[in-house]
């Protein structure tokens, strides 16, 4: 009897450390083959996605395309991706320094994206404009259901964007720090197609506004809103604006808001756009900085002196004080309607089409 019980322990002992590696081992050999799989249809799917898109004349190349991230993560690498197709009948190319997306093996509808300069956006219509865009860093993120996107944040640092229009380079952005934000909108404004939006914006220098004014300064901009009723599938901006407008999409302006030197402008109110592709809605526009921007303007030269000159007189008119951040300002008004922009009562210029 002692002989039996002493061959039986070591059997029992042997038992239970083989029995838990087995497991673990079948457990490896099951989760190797899901993360194979799901690596694969990443693969497959990508392909349909660059054949769809060659369909619609869009040639899509990704250099040096690999996948891997094992065990946890599915990652996907692109060196020196580009596309080359038309947009509004125009044929462009765009080409970028590299790519890198990752998504968790558990969570692959939640993607995060990592691009790197610089990237080149060439107009080849005509004389060819060519931009050329480099930054510090720039990430992504986004999460998509079965039900559609459900938000997306975009963070670039450090862009500086340079265009070239036949040999005359031109400096659009000197070091722009960019954010944007979109959720599934939540509480009161929760509904199919709403999206809360944010935006910030800061840079050394902005090239249109710079030489319009005649001065460079550093800006930055602000931006909170809501859109509703919009359709963020796959379609053409102009058939996607024109399927808001028949729908009745609102854009819900909560702060909008420009900073330059001295100068500011703050907006809020609610636009939409109206069956023939023209903006409407009412703001209510907030100005600071009103004598500086008027003397800017007219040393430009891009504004006649009589108009800079009834530039404060006109506002201080038509609105009434306010403020902004401290600084004195002046607040109208601001109505558009049938392609027209009126400042109180007072016609102030026409808005194009959009569709």
């Amino acid at each position: 009897m002692p002989t039996d019980l002493t061959v039986a322990a070591p059997r029992r002992s042997s038992r239970r450390i083989f029995l838990p590696t087995m497991v673990l081992g079948v457990l490896a050999l099951a989760w190797s083959g899901f993360w194979w799989y799901a690596t694969s249809r990443v693969d497959t799917e990508m392909d349909r996605f660059i054949a769809k898109q060659a369909e619609l004349g869009r040639q899509i190349n990704c250099e040096q395309r690999s996948v891997g991230g094992y065990p946890f993560r599915i990652e996907v690498h692109c060196a020196s991706p580009s596309v080359e197709g038309t947009r509004a009948g125009k044929a462009f190319s765009a080409k970028l320094g590299e790519i890198n997306a990752v998504a968790q093996v558990y969570q692959p509808n939640k993607v995060l994206l990592e691009a790197k300069s610089p990237m080149v956006l060439v107009d080849k219509e005509g004389d060819g404009v060519t931009v050329t865009s480099n930054w510090t860093s720039a990430e992504a993120s986004a999460a998509i259901w079965t039900s559609g996107p459900q938000n997306a944040d975009i963070v670039v640092k450090g862009l500086t964007t340079v265009v070239d229009r036949g040999g005359n380079a031109e400096t659009l952005f000197d070091n722009a720090n960019v954010e944007a934000h979109v959720r599934v909108a939540e509480g009161a404004n929760a509904a199919p197609g709403a999206y809360d939006l944010a935006a910030d914006v800061d840079a050394k220098a902005l090239a249109p506004v710079d030489m319009f004014l005649g001065a460079t300064s550093p800006l930055s901009a602000t931006f909170r809103g809501t859109i509703t009723k919009i359709d963020l599938s796959p379609m053409p901006m102009e058939d996607r604006l024109r399927d808001w407008a028949d729908n009745g999409g609102t854009l819900t302006i909560t702060q909008a808001q420009l900073n330059r030197g001295p100068s500011s402008v703050k907006a809020n109110g609610t636009v939409g756009l109206e069956s023939s592709g023209h903006p409407s809605g009412d703001l209510v526009v907030a100005l600071s900085g009103v004598p500086e921007l008027a003397d800017t303007l007219k040393q430009s030269g891009h504004v006649p002196a009589s108009l800079t000159s009834l530039l404060g007189v006109g506002l201080t008119m038509l609105g009434k004080p306010t403020n902004i951040d401290g600084k004195a300002a002046v607040e109208v008004p601001v109505r558009v309607a049938n392609g027209k922009v009126n400042i109180g009562a007072f016609p102030a210029g026409k808005v194009p089409r959009l569709f």
